[in-house]
């Protein structure tokens, strides 16, 4: 259980406003990569930082660490507390989880001597001063956090029993208010709690997700919880294009453009880490190491790894044949740069339409607005998907289209090429020009189509 007297090696004032308290839980083998999230931290805020490490065990070595980098930046401060789960706890699914992502319930407890803390993951980096996240209005609830994108969370939604309204939220970064959560009593009956989402989870073929479900469960019951915009837990893997994003009712593409632009805290998320060495599946890997080299945990031979990494990219980026939709599930969010640049160049005084509502769309709206290219409407030919939302915008009828060839241009956001190539068909005979519209995903089938010339040449 909890220490009664936490160790405390730097004495702060609990009242300056300015101090930012920040907690995670970890075990020796995620020391380095709490210790480089730690320093993105410093790097970028002016606050004095409060440290809560929480561990059940962590070698004097890596404390060492930790309490080093207060020679590089005296506006840190750390306490180690000790702690123990007080009963046996589900740990299911994810191989690289620990039971350490547990002490996330317990947070009101061990930290009982503070009201408001920012939890973090120990695969975040970030990205700007965390002043700015400290001082979110997070109103009369218990948690500020931010909304996941699993490909599963409509069905976990359900067996969790938060309504398709609400969304479900990754809880590797939260802002809480551990004064009302010590309010909301749970730790009587959590080893129960646990045991039932378990079975209810598995029982729908789902893999559990520990204490992000329990919680998603508690702040959903109790109401207790507000959502955040998207850059206080930015998930960062490039597999997100396989994801349709789950937007609220209320969410603006804007929130997503700030977002992308200027992420504050980058999380790390899945399996794959910047740290592997085989295929980095996030965007901002490289500040990982940058951080990294502020720390006690440098390695000279980074630099190195990162040259040939980098290389190795370039040469599948520009040089291997891959199938169309492997290319796009490594390269999305360049493809549809490129895709925007081009519009960027032609587009005139012409209006911006989308055409299309697969799951995509909403990844290619938020690359294309934060190059300052916001759509005037949405379309689709399919009836069905009319008066569907798309962030702030209302799909419409293709017909809208005719007779105003001289008006708009379109970007197709249909993946298939069949479909691509029936709609460009249909366009022409509502009297546009081939120059009137870009398929959005055109450098992926162009590639391929490079690409099967050279294998027939070669088999002629």
């Amino acid at each position: 259980m909890v220490n009664q007297v936490p160790e405390r090696y730097y004495m702060l004032s609990e009242s300056n406003p300015e101090t930012i308290h920040v907690a995670y839980n970890l075990d020796d083998g995620y020391a380095e990569y709490t210790c480089v999230s730690i320093v993105s931290i410093l790097a970028n805020t002016h606050s004095k930082v409060h440290f809560h490490i929480i561990s059940n065990s962590i070698s004097e070595d890596n404390k060492k660490a930790f309490l080093s980098l207060n020679e590089q930046f005296p506006n840190s401060y750390f306490s180690f507390k000790k702690f123990e789960l007080p009963f046996s706890l589900v740990l299911s699914g994810h191989t690289y989880l620990t039971l350490q992502t547990y002490y996330r319930l317990f947070l009101g407890y061990i930290l009982s001597d503070i009201d408001r803390v920012i939890y973090l993951d120990c695969d975040v980096v970030i990205n700007d001063d965390l002043l700015c996240y400290w001082k979110e209005d997070i109103k009369d609830k218990v948690a500020g956090v931010v909304c996941s994108f699993s490909s599963s969370n409509t069905i976990r939604k359900n067996v969790l029993g938060i309504s398709s309204e609400n969304m479900y939220f990754n809880a590797g970064s939260m802002i809480l208010n551990l004064k009302k959560y010590r309010k909301l009593n749970i730790f009587d009956d959590l080893s129960n709690l646990v045991q039932e989402l378990y079975k209810k989870t598995t029982q729908a073929k789902l893999m559990f997700a520990n204490d992000q479900d329990v919680l998603n469960y508690i702040f959903n019951l109790n109401n207790s919880h507000i959502f955040l915009n998207q850059k206080y837990n930015f998930e960062d893997g490039i597999n997100s294009y396989n994801n349709s994003l789950q937007l609220s009712k209320d969410q603006k593409i804007n929130d997503w453009v700030e977002a992308i632009n200027k992420p504050v805290v980058i999380h790390f998320c899945g399996s794959r880490k910047p740290w592997e060495p085989v295929l980095k599946t996030s965007y901002h890997w490289h500040l990982y190491y940058k951080y990294k080299a502020l720390t006690p945990f440098y390695d000279p031979l980074d630099e190195e790894r990162i040259v040939n990494y980098n290389s190795r990219k370039h040469l599948t980026e520009t040089q291997a044949l891959i199938p169309a939709h492997l290319y796009m599930q490594l390269y999305w969010r360049d493809v549809f740069a490129r895709s925007a640049e081009y519009v960027k160049q032609v587009i005139g005084q012409r209006k911006l339409i989308f055409w299309g509502a697969s799951k995509a769309i909403t990844h290619i709206m938020i690359i294309f607005a934060s190059r300052g290219l916001y759509p005037n409407a949405v379309v689709d030919g399919l009836a069905t998907n009319h008066n569907k939302r798309v962030f702030e915008y209302t799909i419409q009828p293709a017909e809208i289209l005719q007779g105003r060839n001289g008006e708009y241009f379109i970007v197709l956001c249909m993946e298939l090429k069949g479909v691509f190539n029936f709609v460009s068909t249909l366009l022409k005979d509502y009297g546009y020009e081939k120059k009137s519209f870009i398929h959005a995903y055109a450098e992926v089938y162009e590639r391929e189509e490079q690409f099967l010339n050279e294998v027939c040449k070669h088999e002629e």
